[in-house]
């Protein structure tokens, strides 16, 4: 005969409530199972396990709520309450919106008599695995409410900084679209009313020419153009949810002069950070490495360099051999070798952090600044130099006639 999944409350001996699974033949074997161990079944039901167990996308999580979560948990485990405690409370009296079952399978999990860290470990698209090798350090050596603060604040940093950067090059972007749709707009609904006058005077030039063939490439083919538009979002959005996306523009950012230096300030702003906050939690650095490469990089190129850096520190190569495998600017790398030769390695990574971060957000201030006056000069030189040669033809064939 099969076994069944079910979910569990029972008082233990010291008369607290526990969660957990336990697999039986049907719910009355469940609670000989139970009463076996030394517990008091509260209840025992198939469907609650079920329900807790609702598969969700994690697409679908707020980074935020996550951060959210992890900062009540923060505060309640500082102020000296348990973790399972703290969940029961999450679960009862904090609105956890689309993390309800997400809190409720953690709290299954450690009434099982796992880990906190094996419980975030089965979540991995919410918990990072560079935040769950340093709750398990933590549970070690007691430092888990310590440790979950320094994860929330340096969360809350990291989406504080990735807004910047959104925003920042959403607003170039937003402009570049704008003034295409206004072309467009100009080419297909502006232009064509004049063309058959212009043709008739035979006074047009190369830029009538010009302007009159892409007026009619646009009517004539504007519904495939459309489609095919369409087409290209629909396979940016999903290469945006596997993550292929931010990969793509990364690169190509680093390859454009005026955006070239926003990437590499980034990812060493955020490699230094995160390696500032695991070399202070007690994380092996050559886990460190390939954890922290794992989170910030992306593609098979940059998973052999992060091997390869890890495996150098292992086989007992200085620290700064194995930033050089990691590409790290030659300051960052210069910065952080006195940190090892120091004894202060989390320090000064802190320091590199602020240093690069500081150089993004110039960066960034300096993009904003110049692409705005860019954009409004170039859709004004190509409308206005089209209005131009359209009048002037106009008046052209006006003195003609007359």
């Amino acid at each position: 005969m099969g076994t069944t999944a079910f979910a569990y409350k029972a008082l233990n001996g010291e008369g607290r409530l526990e969660l957990g699974r336990i697999d039986a033949a049907d719910s009355d074997d469940a609670v000989q199972k139970l009463e076996a161990r030394g517990l008091i079944p509260v209840s025992v039901d198939q469907n609650r396990q079920t329900a807790s167990r609702v598969p969700i996308s994690s697409t679908q999580i707020p980074t935020a709520q996550v951060t959210r979560l992890l900062s009540d948990l923060s505060i309640m485990l500082n102020a000296g309450i348990r973790v399972d405690e703290a969940l029961a409370l999450m679960e009862k009296e904090f609105d956890s919106g689309r993390l309800q079952p997400v809190v409720a399978d953690i709290r299954t999990a450690l009434a099982s008599g796992q880990s906190f860290s094996g419980a975030l470990e089965t979540w991995p698209a919410l918990f990072p695995a560079f935040q769950i090798a340093m709750v398990r350090v933590a549970e070690t050596s007691g430092k888990l409410p310590t440790l979950l603060s320094r994860i929330v604040q340096e969360r809350q940093h990291f989406e504080t900084l990735r807004v910047k950067v959104s925003e920042a090059l959403r607003y170039p972007a937003v402009l570049f679209a704008g003034t295409i749709c206004v072309l467009v707009f100009f080419l297909v609904g502006v232009v064509p009313q004049f063309e058959s006058l212009i043709m008739q005077s035979g006074k047009q030039d190369t830029v009538m020419t010009m302007m009159f063939a892409v007026s009619n490439f646009l009517r004539s083919y504007g519904l495939v153009l459309l489609v095919a538009a369409l087409v290209f979002v629909l396979i940016g959005f999903a290469a945006a949810r596997r993550g292929l996306l931010s990969a793509l523009l990364w690169g190509v950012a680093k390859k454009l002069p005026l955006l070239s230096e926003i990437p590499g300030s980034y990812r060493t702003g955020r490699f230094a950070r995160l390696l500032g906050i695991m070399v202070e939690t007690g994380v092996a650095v050559p886990v460190a490495f390939k954890l922290i490469s794992d989170t910030i990089d992306h593609g098979e190129a940059a998973r052999i360099r992060a091997q390869q850096a890890s495996d150098a520190l292992r086989q007992g190569n200085r620290l700064s051999y194995a930033l050089e495998i990691l590409q790290l600017p030659p300051l960052a790398v210069r910065m952080l070798r006195l940190g090892e030769q120091s004894g202060e390695l989390a320090g000064l990574a802190y320091r590199v952090a602020d240093f690069y971060e500081v150089r993004l957000e110039r960066s960034l201030s300096r993009i904003v600044g110049l692409v705005g006056p860019a954009a409004v000069a170039t859709i004004s030189i190509l409308i206005g130099g089209m209005i131009v040669s359209i009048m002037t033809t106009l008046m052209s064939f006006n003195d003609m006639v007359r």
